[in-house]
């Protein structure tokens, strides 16, 4: 089987974006770029769905001009022909809370499961825990208890082998190098990911864990289990005003799993299951 993946859109408006001195968002670009990508999933993938990993917008600690561009990032999916499974990113919910997102997308919870194909698909939500909203660089957060034990409870129910998608990362890395977290590395990952991933290789059953959030290209791989990092839709990656314009096409069997991130910063991964 065969699905897509966009990823930290970060539409916001046009002089947003900065960092270091340096736009390294291009938001101007997230409408156009996002239009693009359903155009060609439309005409030319055909994906079986598509998942949204998060960070909708570039907030602005402004919660009108917040949920106007969550509003609107999330319309322009109204024309993709694919089913679309969204999650939320640390960005969406600076200013917004669960129920402006959940009204939005038309959810009952933020994380959810679905079948498609001969595999089962779990997407987690989280909950900020640092102080975001005053300090915009504390962006400490973790899966809470009550959400774990769903978890524990989707794998233990499902007979197919599993994927999840989930913001923020789980896998141990090193930052170095990466724009956002080499100086912060625990704000790349959940802060009781371990916990997390405890559940999932309890399960026996999860074959690949995909996340954003780092604004990079990785693979690692963790008690038999590969973990996946995308990088940003708009991301300025090499400070030249050219975004990365990334989307994932990933193909799925129960052999292995191919993880093709395209555009201007492109990397491919495969993985082959173990017997």
């Amino acid at each position: 089987m065969r699905f897509a993946i966009i990823n930290d859109i970060h539409n916001g408006p046009a002089d947003s974006g900065f960092a270091n001195g340096a736009q390294r968002k291009l938001t101007y670009l997230a409408e156009p770029l996002v239009k693009e990508f359903i155009e060609k999933m439309n005409t030319e993938t055909h994906p079986e769905f598509v998942i949204n990993l998060g960070d909708f917008i570039e907030d602005v600690n402004n919660r009108e001009i917040d949920l106007g561009y969550f509003k609107k990032t999330h319309e322009l999916f109204s024309t993709l022909q694919s089913p679309l499974y969204a999650l939320i990113g640390n960005h969406d919910v600076r200013t917004l809370s669960d129920e402006d997102m959940l009204n939005i997308l038309g959810y009952e919870k933020l994380y959810y499961s679905f079948d498609a194909g001969d595999y089962h698909f779990v997407c987690l939500s989280f909950t900020m825990t640092g102080n975001h909203r005053e300090n915009l660089l504390d962006i400490k957060a973790e899966i809470l208890p009550e959400q774990l034990e769903w978890l524990t409870k989707d794998l233990e129910a499902s007979n197919k082998p599993v994927v999840i998608f989930v913001h923020y990362g789980l896998a141990e890395d090193n930052m170095k190098g990466n724009f956002w977290f080499e100086t912060a590395p625990h704000y790349a990952l959940l802060e009781n990911k371990n916990e997390v991933k405890a559940i999932l290789e309890k399960s026996g059953k999860v074959k690949a864990v995909i996340s954003g959030h780092q604004h990079w290209n990785r693979m690692k791989v963790e008690n038999g289990i590969p973990y996946f990092v995308i990088t940003s839709l708009i991301e300025n990656f090499n400070n030249d005003g050219i975004a990365a314009e990334a989307h994932t096409i990933v193909d799925l069997d129960k052999e292995k799993i191919r993880v093709d991130v395209k555009g201007n910063d492109p990397a491919t991964f495969e993985y082959r299951f173990s017997k």
